[in-house]
């Protein structure tokens, strides 16, 4: 039972980190933990489109700093959730290991939505307000045309007859 609550508080960590509120709405934050507007404005194609200064493009140029440290800190959860699969795949659960190996992927995971927030507010302070709603318009555009991929939907699998 206890495994199945450890088990229920991932599922559940990894849903509530999948999304973040911003205008009211709900919205998934892309791979490698960048919010759609923060890696259109970093698209050459849409910057242009939204006429970014040169000094707006060197602020951004400054923020890919953060990127060696997200990725350390995502490397940090990935390694801490392999170690939890490994402590609930063992024979006798240490319970004690178990949780404090979640409470670490906790902290990094929260260390990773700070620089993700920090890093939207950057951008959303660089750019004007007509810039972040030419953004979000260029962003739907690009959904029809590939420019943004969404993550293919694996066909369903008809049972086995006989299973």
């Amino acid at each position: 039972m206890k495994c199945l609550m450890v088990l229920a508080a991932v599922a559940l960590s990894l849903a509530a980190s999948a999304q973040e509120a911003v205008g009211g709405k709900a919205r998934r934050v892309q791979p490698g933990g960048i919010d759609p507007i923060v890696r259109a404005a970093l698209n050459p194609k849409i910057a242009e489109k939204v006429g970014l200064t040169e000094e707006q493009r060197s602020k951004f140029k400054a923020l890919e700093g953060d990127r060696d440290a997200m990725k350390a800190l995502q490397e940090k959860v990935r390694r801490g959730m392999d170690r939890q699969a490994e402590l609930l795949a063992a024979e006798k659960i240490d319970e004690s290991a178990v949780m404090a190996t979640m409470d670490e992927v906790f902290a990094a995971r929260k260390e990773v939505a700070k620089l993700q927030m920090k890093r939207l507010i950057a951008v959303k302070s660089i750019l004007s307000p007509e810039q972040i709603k030419a953004t979000t318009e260029a962003l739907k555009s690009l959904k029809g045309k590939g420019g943004v991929k969404k993550a293919a939907k694996k066909p369903k699998q008809e049972p086995k007859a006989g299973a």
